[in-house]
């Protein structure tokens, strides 16, 4: 065993990797040091995501996402900003939403990004505004003879598309899956464990997997950290928050970004008010605090 994997091994041990899962864990592993953040408006050209009553998602994310990059570039003048797009584009002109996702991720990655944000907002089964709904009031008899039978009598009723709040989506953590082979296709740099230069990985190398499993775990907490830290800012801020979540179904672009990386889900486009408070200033301008703040306390934190 040469002297790499017993520093790899030792780490792995300090860091308490024992399973096939990860635990959510709201405390920083360390203080981390952004350099570099990505930000990625939801959509773009010919995939509007959701729609409100009046608006786009694509439109939100990018007026959101450009407003939060200038307000991060002033609280933090030494921090670069990434973007994805800047414009109603899918990123790299793909024509394909597979094509689009690939070049979010190829760019974050290259950009050496120390967190990625995407930004989005949501949207529920139900349509914008209000929808019908039919109730079932009793039952009538048609027809005659053979033909005879009952038959529902049905209530029709608009209902007011009420779903609203924020949720920041972390990626499914899983060992061995496409996050990991993008953390070890990734020079570190100062992150490498106190090196200065990540070492020259094999990536089917016995170092390799377990450096991808080390990373994978910090990153996972990094992430579900600072999901946390932009919930709370956002009840702070009277916001209704479903806190953070996992999806069964992985998000692509956060699982190909080899860095911390989190969605943000702004609101509820479904619901009218909601929509009006993420298409108005004030509401945008609240949005992008909360998240700065957030910030704040995940580069500060120890």
């Amino acid at each position: 065993m040469n002297s790499t994997t017993r520093k790899i091994i030792f780490f792995l041990f300090l860091a308490g990797i024992t399973g096939s899962t990860t635990s959510f864990n709201t405390r920083p592993p360390q203080k981390h040091t952004l350099r570099t953040i990505i930000i990625d408006p939801g959509h773009g050209g010919f995939d509007p995501g959701t729609h409100g009553l009046f608006s786009k998602e694509k439109d939100v994310t990018l007026a959101i996402s450009l407003k939060l990059g200038k307000a991060i570039e002033k609280a933090f003048p030494d921090i670069k900003v990434v973007f994805t797009r800047t414009t109603d584009v899918m990123p790299g002109n793909a024509s394909t939403l597979h094509e689009g996702l690939i070049a979010r991720a190829d760019l974050a990655n290259k950009s050496k990004g120390d967190l990625f944000l995407c930004i989005h907002a949501n949207s529920n089964s139900h349509p914008a505004g209000s929808y019908e709904v039919k109730e079932v009031t009793g039952y009538k008899w048609v027809k005659k003879g053979k033909k005879k039978k009952k038959v529902p009598v049905y209530k029709s009723y608009r209902v007011k598309n009420t779903k609203k709040g924020t949720t920041t989506l972390i990626w499914k953590a899983m060992w061995g899956d496409y996050k990991g082979s993008v953390i070890n296709q990734q020079d570190m740099g100062e992150e490498n464990m106190g090196d200065s230069i990540a070492p020259p990985f094999n990536m089917n190398s016995p170092e390799a997997r377990i450096r991808a499993q080390l990373y994978e775990k910090k990153y996972f907490a990094n992430s579900t950290y600072f999901a946390t830290l932009v919930e709370n800012e956002f009840v702070k801020a009277g916001r209704h928050s479903d806190g953070v979540a996992q999806r069964e179904v992985g998000i692509w672009v956060l699982e190909a970004t080899g860095m911390p990386s989190v969605l943000i889900e702004t609101g509820f486009l479904t619901n009218e008010e909601e929509e009006k408070y993420l298409n108005s200033k004030e509401g945008q301008n609240e949005i992008v605090e909360n998240i700065v703040d957030a910030l704040r306390i995940y580069q500060d934190s120890q």
